[in-house]
C-alpha cells in the first residue's frame, strides 16, 4: 500500500478545513515518508508539502481536475487520502475526510451552486469510499445517521493543538484590549450579531478583532462599520498565534461546528475561550469554554470584563492549556493508523 494525498487543498486559501489538510499532512510524512502528493500542474511551486514527493498532474483545476484527472496519477496499489471534503467518486481506495455536514442541515448558509454540488457528491462520496474520517465523535454520528454509514466505516481523527509556531516575545506588539474572532464571514459563525452587539456597548473598555476572509462557498455576510472593530482578512501564523495569546478571550459564536479548531488554537495559546453552547464544544472541550446561551449574548460582557482580573484569567487559561494537551500528534496519528488498517490489509 502506498499513501497519496490529494493536494487540492493546497492550492486554496488557508481556513480550518485547509489547516486540519496541513497537520494530517505533516503526520504522514512522520509516520509514512515514502507517501506522494498529487497536486494541479498549476499549483504554486512553493506550496509546503511537509518533504513529501510531489507529483504534478495536468488538468483543469478545480474540481474538473479532481474528478477527471487526478484519478489517472494513482497506481493500483494506492490509496488516495481526500483531506477537504471532497475526492473523486471513480476512486474506492480512498480514506475522505468530511468535517461536517453544515452545507447538507443549512444550504440557505451557502451559494446555491455549491450547496448543489455537496448535496450531489457527499452521500455518493462518503458511500464509495473505503473509509471516511471525520473530526469529532459529533460529525462521526451525523454522519452515520445522514448516509447510513455503518460505525466501523467512520473513523474520528482529531485534530492537535501548538501547530501554529510560538511567537517571538521580542516581536510582539503592543495593542489596546481586545477581544477576538476566528472565522470566515460565513452566515453561520454568527459575525453579524458580535457587531450589532459591540456596536451597543457603551463606551467599551476593549476593541473587537474579527480575523477571516469572504468565501465564495457562502452567502456573504454584511458587517456594518463600527468604531471599534478591526477587520483583518489576512495574517500569518506567527501573528496569528500572538493575537490569540495576547485577546482577553476568543468569542466563537458558530452555530454548528463539525470540531472547533479556532477554540483549540486559543487554548493552546494561552487564550480563554467563550462560546455558543454547542453539543459537540461540549463534547471536545468540557469545562475548559465558558459558554453562552447560542441566541443570548447578554452575559458576554460582563464574561469579558470578569476575564481582565488576573486571577480569573489565569485560571481559564490553565483549564484551555490542560485540554489542549489532550490533542497531540500522536493521538491523529494512532487514529489514522486505525483508520487506515483495513486498507493495509486488503
Amino acid at each position: 500500500m502506498a499513501l497519496v494525498i490529494n493536494g487540492r487543498f493546497l492550492t486554496r486559501p488557508i481556513t480550518g478545513v485547509e489547516r486540519y489538510g496541513h497537520m494530517l499532512m505533516r503526520v504522514i510524512a512522520q509516520e509514512w515518508p515514502d507517501s506522494r502528493v498529487v497536486l494541479p500542474a498549476r499549483a504554486d511551486a512553493t506550496v509546503d508539502t511537509c518533504g513529501l514527493e510531489v507529483v504534478r498532474h495536468s488538468g483543469l483545476g478545480g474540481h474538473a481536475w479532481e474528478q477527471l484527472q487526478l484519478p489517472a496519477a494513482l497506481r493500483q496499489d494506492d490509496v488516495l487520502i481526500s483531506p477537504a471534503n471532497t475526492g473523486p467518486l471513480r476512486v474506492r481506495r480512498q480514506v475522505v475526510v468530511v468535517h461536517d455536514l453544515a452545507v447538507i442541515h443549512h444550504p440557505e448558509w451557502f451559494d446555491r451552486r455549491f450547496a448543489q454540488w455537496y448535496g450531489f457528491l457527499l452521500p455518493r462520496l462518503t458511500r464509495r469510499a473505503a473509509r471516511v474520517i471525520t473530526v469529532s465523535e459529533y460529525s462521526k454520528l451525523d454522519l452515520e445517521q445522514t448516509y447510513s454509514l455503518s460505525p466501523d466505516r467512520v473513523v474520528v481523527v482529531p485534530a492537535y493543538a501548538g501547530y501554529l509556531p510560538r511567537p517571538d516575545p521580542r516581536e510582539e506588539r503592543t495593542r489596546p484590549p481586545y477581544i477576538l474572532v476566528v472565522a470566515t464571514r460565513d452566515p453561520r459563525k454568527g459575525l453579524d450579531r458580535l457587531v450589532e452587539w459591540y456596536g451597543k456597548l457603551s463606551a467599551p473598555q476593549f476593541r473587537l478583532m474579527i480575523v477571516g476572509r469572504d468565501a465564495a462557498q457562502f452567502r456573504p455576510v454584511a458587517l456594518r462599520s463600527v468604531e471599534g472593530v478591526v477587520l483583518r482578512s489576512d495574517v500569518d501564523d506567527v501573528e496569528l498565534n500572538e493575537l490569540y495569546a495576547n485577546a482577553i478571550a476568543l468569542v466563537h459564536l458558530s452555530r454548528f461546528e463539525g470540531f472547533g479548531l479556532p477554540i483549540l488554537e486559543a487554548m493552546a495559546a494561552g487564550c480563554p475561550v467563550i462560546a455558543s453552547e454547542l453539543p459537540v464544544l461540549r463534547s471536545n472541550f468540557g469545562s475548559a469554554v465558558m459558554y453562552l446561551p447560542e441566541d443570548d449574548l447578554d452575559p458576554l460582557q460582563a464574561m469579558v470584563l470578569g476575564l481582565m482580573a488576573p486571577d480569573r484569567r489565569r485560571h481559564h487559561v490553565d483549564c484551555g492549556k490542560q485540554c489542549a494537551a489532550r490533542f497531540t500528534a500522536q493521538r491523529m496519528a494512532s487514529a489514522l493508523k486505525e483508520a487506515l488498517g483495513p486498507l493495509q490489509r486488503s
